[in-house]
């Protein structure tokens, strides 16, 4: 018989025979629902790790009060220490980014050393290098909330973005890269919306209005004819079997440096239709994804412009709306729950982000 273990911390040398028992010393009320064994209680008892939460501190308070529910201490790693999502987190460490091998091998070495059970990715630029390296989470058991490797390349690279949903027959504007757009300027017209061919939340766009403002646009940034209509971020929440349980579109009503600052959710039957569609067709796709759409309400029609592998600025109004993504994850991942369809969730509910300042000496 062995000591029950929480995270790191051994609760003194007694032994506990039974779950009450160890419920008791914890202070909390649990109920068993399966064969209470050692092996589920350390899954259970396992920490979450948000990796870059960065600013993201809405987020970051969510995935906080999934661990309380749980006992659970909430982890955050990122590059540099003055953070605000520092200040909600339990344990917070840095891991600079020199080169990827060290940067992953150091993550792996802390997801071990704090009994991580569950990953959660935030940040974009991450998300190529967690993919490659995927397997190396699981092997420790680890649940990496990300989707395959595949999904995630061909999310990052918004030219393949839009040659994947051109090979499904989804609508979506024509996009032309930059380096062969001279090859094709009798096909394309104008004006172009001009951005970077990777990365999220970019503020580095233009409109291009003739072939001869081409030569200001990098090479390396995509252009796309004019998407009209309403801008929405559709959030998906797919199981481990890439099976959607919840779509949930919001309408971006005001953006800041990419980031949706006001939005107000919507039910649009087409347009969660289409999203799940979308989503259906990406291969190992699971897990928390946003989509980015015009949509005409007027002739019911839209255009899909960008698949994010990731959770997305605008989440918390998700979570506010009833879909509680994270909270999800958690039961899944960690609880070894199967979890329903969830169509209930909170219609023409309405979001206004603000500053917040922490203080420290």
């Amino acid at each position: 018989m062995v000591p029950w273990q929480r995270g790191t911390a051994f609760f003194g040398p007694a032994v506990f025979e039974t779950p009450g028992e160890f419920a008791s010393k914890l202070g909390v009320a649990i109920q068993i629902r399966r064969p209470f064994t050692l092996a589920l209680l350390i899954r259970q008892t396992k920490g979450i790790l948000l990796i870059s939460a960065g600013s993201k501190l809405a987020i970051a308070r969510i995935a906080k009060e999934a661990c309380i529910k749980r006992g659970l201490a909430l982890h955050i790693v990122d590059t540099q220490r003055d953070i605000p999502s520092r200040f909600v987190a339990d344990q917070f460490a840095i891991i600079p980014f020199q080169e990827e091998g060290p940067w992953i091998e150091n993550l792996l070495d802390y997801c071990s050393q704090h009994s991580i059970g569950l990953a959660l990715p935030t940040r974009h630029s991450d998300l190529p290098v967690l993919a490659r390296h995927a397997r190396l989470f699981e092997e420790r058991n680890i649940q990496l909330c990300l989707s395959g490797e595949s999904t995630v390349n061909t999310c990052i690279d918004k030219i393949d973005t839009y040659r994947f949903l051109k090979s499904i027959n989804a609508p979506t504007p024509e996009t032309y890269e930059r380096i062969t757009i001279d090859q094709q300027s009798g096909a394309a017209g104008f004006p172009l919306f001009a951005k970077p061919g990777k990365g999220a939340a970019a503020t580095a766009f233009r409109i291009v209005h003739a072939e001869k403002d081409l030569e200001n646009v990098p090479e390396d940034w995509i252009l796309q004819e004019l998407a009209h209509g309403r801008e929405f971020t559709v959030n998906l929440y797919l199981n481990a079997k890439g099976q959607t349980l919840c779509a949930i579109p919001h309408e971006r009503l005001v953006v800041e440096s990419g980031e949706v600052v006001q939005a107000r959710t919507r039910r649009l039957p087409s347009l969660i239709d289409e999203a799940k569609r979308i989503a259906s067709c990406l291969p190992e796709a699971r897990g928390i994804i946003n989509m980015q759409a015009f949509y005409d309400p007027q002739s019911d029609t839209m255009r899909f412009i960008e698949i994010n592998p990731r959770i997305g600025g605008g989440y918390p109004l998700v979570d506010a709306a009833k879909g509680a993504y994270i909270e999800w994850l958690c039961q899944e991942y960690l609880d070894g729950k199967d979890l329903p369809i969830f169509e209930n969730w909170t219609e023409n509910l309405a979001m206004f982000r603000y500053r917040e300042a922490f203080f420290e000496l």
